[in-house]
């Protein structure tokens, strides 16, 4: 009795059920997240400088995004219609910007003075950065409260769209550029706000600011560039010494862009689980301790091969102990810049943590620019995009070859059946070995994509859900130990 109609309806059903089941996997591994944007406030430290903080989910981004939700309702008082700000420059980035006057007792003449030196400002990093996307600014002046300057920060962050590197936090304006698209078209990339009443703002643009002010231009400057990503969601609890990331979110548990360039003093990704585990001392105790290196390509090139130094924390040691300062973990002071001692003072000093009355600085300097550079503005830097062509499609994936890691990516994490190691160029695998919590392993066999990547299979493996550590061995003798949660 010939069975072959049967045979070829229950592979066609079987076959529709597994890509339909591989589809909605895929789909749960490539949800797309955006929500509000972290927001750096201005205030004056117990060193009379002005101190650069971070912030989310707490009251100042609260009242910083209702700031910007409210813009989009509001009459605009000044709007820059002039060639400079519309027209794309060639290789540069079309920023455009409305401003806000919300203080009816600020002079006419000093807001004329305050927009000239922002735009100044964005005319600066227009032609610094490439994007063929509008960048959306607002640029707000009202009345602040007491001790603060200002606020700025990119209106939200977007998670696993097309173009971004997956499972990892991007700001508006860069997430626009990589995704080819406007993503929220009804919100600003970046609002900016800054005090009215503060009476020592320097709006001039010769950069002859006198010793008893700040410069607006400068601080203009160093606010834009954290607008345009300059930030990281690292943290350290100075109660417990437990750091984390990923902005303390339950869910989903995501690195910012900018968390990946970081390496800790002995050469080691400060993502490396295995090592600087998420909440733990372990990775509060690198964040406190020497300062932090960014690496990357662009990076190694502008810092003559040396890596950019991030600020940590102020030793006392070499301040002073002043209170609430020294040895502690400052947010958003804290990683989300560049080394004060390494850097303060000299041509690289605009994003520093900290700065002094009648310092003025008009050029970002060559290590903040490939700072930017290697998180995705100038150039295709990432490891690995989400590829918006076809949901099925094979994992797009672009490595960054350095010699400072051997295991540059481990995807999808968490895994059903298929994973990918994505290596430095200069190490191939020899064995590998799944591990489960109660020490029973299973040898794997990997399956090489190219020589940058390789592949596993755990479909034919009786894994119960739960985590796993893939243990790695390599023919220059090094191992790896990665964690790797099966679902």
């Amino acid at each position: 009795m010939n069975n072959q109609p049967d045979t070829l309806i229950r592979y066609l059903v079987l076959t529709a059920i597994f890509l339909l089941s591989s589809l909605g996997q895929y789909l749960m591994s490539q949800s797309q997240y955006a929500i509000s944007g972290p927001v750096s406030q201005l205030t004056l430290n117990a060193k009379d400088q002005i101190t650069c903080e971070l912030h989310l989910g707490d009251a100042v981004s609260t009242t910083h995004h209702a700031l910007a939700n409210r813009l989009q309702e509001s009459e605009i008082t000044e709007s820059t219609d002039n060639a400079n700000s519309k027209a794309k420059r060639s290789g540069g980035a079309q920023i455009i910007v409305d401003y806000y006057n919300f203080d009816p007792s600020f002079p006419l003449a000093q807001l004329l003075q305050a927009i000239q030196a922002f735009q100044t400002a964005v005319d600066i990093w227009a032609s610094l950065i490439n994007s063929s996307e509008p960048i959306y600014l607002a640029a707000v002046f009202q009345p602040l409260g007491d001790g603060v300057l200002g606020s700025a920060g990119p209106t939200q962050i977007y998670a696993n769209y097309p173009g971004l590197e997956r499972n990892t936090w991007y700001g508006n304006a860069l997430a626009d550029k990589l995704a080819g698209e406007d993503l929220n078209p009804v919100v600003y990339d970046i609002v900016a706000n800054f005090s009215t009443v503060f009476t020592n703002w320097y709006f001039g643009t010769d950069g002859n600011t006198p010793a008893s002010d700040f410069d607006f231009l400068t601080v203009v400057l160093h606010e834009l560039c954290h607008g345009l990503g300059f930030f990281g969601s690292m943290f350290v609890d100075n109660a417990t010494g437990i750091g984390d990331y990923g902005f303390g979110i339950p869910d989903p548990v995501f690195p910012v862009i900018y968390d990946r360039l970081p390496y800790s003093p002995d050469g080691k990704s400060i993502l490396k689980d295995n090592r600087y585990p998420n909440f733990s001392t372990a990775l509060g105790d690198v964040l406190l301790g020497d300062p932090l290196l960014a690496k990357g390509p662009r990076i190694k090139k502008a810092s003559n091969g040396q890596g950019a130094a991030l600020f940590t924390v102020l030793d006392s040691g070499v301040f002073g102990p002043i209170p609430g300062l020294t040895d502690i973990w400052l947010p958003g002071s804290s990683y989300s810049h560049l080394d004060y001692l390494s850097y303060a003072g000299t041509p690289e000093g605009l994003m520093v943590p900290f700065l002094s009355r009648g310092v003025s600085i008009s050029d970002p300097g060559d290590i903040a620019l490939a700072i930017l550079d290697d998180i995705g503005w100038n150039g295709k830097v990432n490891r690995q995009v989400v590829n918006g062509r076809t949901a099925l499609a094979e994992p797009e994936i672009e490595v960054v070859l350095d010699e400072f890691e051997t295991v540059l990516k481990v995807y999808p994490n968490p895994v059903h059946d298929r994973f990918t190691v994505a290596l430095n160029q200069r190490a191939q695998v020899t064995s590998a070995t799944l591990m489960d919590v109660i020490g029973r392993q299973y040898p794997l066999t990997g399956q090489s994509i190219d020589n940058r990547a390789i592949g596993f299979d755990l479909s034919q493996q009786a894994l119960t859900p739960g985590l796993y550590i893939l243990q790695l061995s390599f023919d220059n003798q090094q191992k790896e130990q990665l964690r790797l949660l099966k679902r």
